[in-house]
């Protein structure tokens, strides 16, 4: 049995896919159209998931991020919830790439390579419905920040 410190990215993945609770998450915005309203209690128990998550591996120096795409314009991707680090895009909604939105359509893992040895890894995130509710990107190569 490997220990957690030779765990890949894609193991790492699928045991964080396991607790985060989609339905949670995709209860975090209260408004529906967009608006940054939130409830506190659920943005905090998914924060603390995706800190988990990061955390399963410290050595991949991986930091996590929830995407929404924007209710009215679902070409802009909005950050919703972070772990220990905003996303490279800022905390601001964004034009959403074309990984994250073909994870979101596809249902299927993206992978975009970044600046050096970055890589951002997208996951789809589903409800009990198994409904597609966001997007998971884990960014890896972020070493300078894992230990903030």
């Amino acid at each position: 049995m490997a220990t957690y410190q030779e765990l890949d990215i894609d193991s790492v993945v699928r045991i964080g896919l396991m607790y985060l609770d989609g339905d949670r998450f995709e209860e975090v915005l209260l408004d529906r159209h967009g608006h940054t309203d939130y409830d506190f209690a659920r943005f905090t128990d998914v924060k603390n998931d995706l800190t988990r998550l990061e955390n399963i591996n410290p050595q991949l120096g991986l930091c996590a991020v929830l995407w929404q795409l924007h209710p009215a314009n679902r070409q802009v991707a909005v950050p919703v919830v972070a772990g220990k680090s905003l996303p490279l895009e800022d905390w601001t909604r964004s034009a959403a790439n074309p990984e994250l939105l073909l994870a979101m359509e596809s249902g299927r893992p993206q992978v975009k390579k970044r600046d050096g040895r970055r890589l951002s890894r997208y996951y789809p995130v589903r409800n009990s419905d198994d409904e597609i509710v966001g997007v998971l990107e884990l960014l890896q190569g972020m070493e300078g920040i894992a230990d903030l």
